[in-house]
């Protein structure tokens, strides 16, 4: 499993992350801000899946222009996967010919711009090889983290959440973990607005994986941007050598 992370910037070697969406073997990616400025056209094609958090726009924004970009009159298309809620903010408010136009509408089901596909919290599908395993999250609107497993190990991708009781256990439940990416997006002082709006802080952050075996990396992802120097420097003060940034130009493997 190779995973990166798109996140799009008119300057290459900024830090910031001003969209979170991550691509996995070049073919399957969750949540579309960075998506549709994906290198060229034919590296937009390859994407085959992809999977959707929750309905803010800094998660499916890129998701119109996407389909946009790699529309070809023909059977083939990505297949779409998003719980019920978030599908029907999408179609409410989005794919309501006023926002974005209602893509099912013209093209039919001869040749589809997409395959929607609902996900339910703890059933697991098969995608790509990947058992992938959807977990409620905790945040405003209903949203969704997933469980990728495959034989060389296993990856949880939990961003845009308050911590949540559930954690460790569905982190013990994962076979063969080595990899989260979890959400560390304001800075300590700011813990009024991370409970507010459902997010979390670089100390809450620490509470929730001092439990997480140390073999496991584990990547701080949704930093604000206003706020990511003062949140990577109060990461890497906790000390813990599996804890680190998310950065733009590394691929993380398994």
């Amino acid at each position: 499993m190779k995973i990166r992370l798109l996140m799009p910037s008119v300057d290459p070697q900024s830090r910031l992350q001003f969209t979170v969406s991550v691509l996995i073997d070049e073919h399957i990616a969750i949540d579309t801000g960075g998506l549709p400025y994906l290198g060229c056209i034919d590296a937009q094609r390859a994407v085959d899946h992809v999977l959707l958090t929750h309905s803010h726009i800094d998660h499916i924004g890129g998701l119109p222009l996407f389909l946009d970009n790699i529309y070809a009159p023909s059977p083939e298309c990505p297949s779409v996967y998003a719980g019920e809620a978030t599908w029907k903010c999408l179609e409410d408010h989005v794919f309501n010919d006023q926002v974005w136009p209602n893509l099912e509408r013209i093209a039919g089901t001869e040749f589809p711009f997409y395959r929607k596909q609902i996900v339910d919290a703890h059933r697991p599908i098969k995608i790509a090889g990947y058992q992938v395993t959807p977990i409620p999250l905790e945040h405003i609107v209903p949203t969704l983290g997933y469980v990728f497993e495959s034989e060389t190990g296993s990856a949880l991708f939990a961003w845009d959440t308050a911590p949540f009781l559930e954690f460790d256990k569905i982190v013990q439940s994962i076979p063969n973990l080595k990899i989260i990416f979890l959400d560390a997006s304001f800075p300590n002082q700011m813990q009024w607005l991370a409970e507010k709006s459902l997010h979390t802080t670089p100390g809450q952050f620490q509470r929730q994986i001092e439990h997480v075996a140390p073999d496991v990396r584990i990547i701080a992802v949704h930093l604000k941007p206003g706020f990511h120097d003062q949140v990577s420097q109060e990461l890497n003060s906790l000390g813990m050598s599996n804890v680190e940034v998310a950065c733009r130009d590394r691929v993380y493997e398994i």
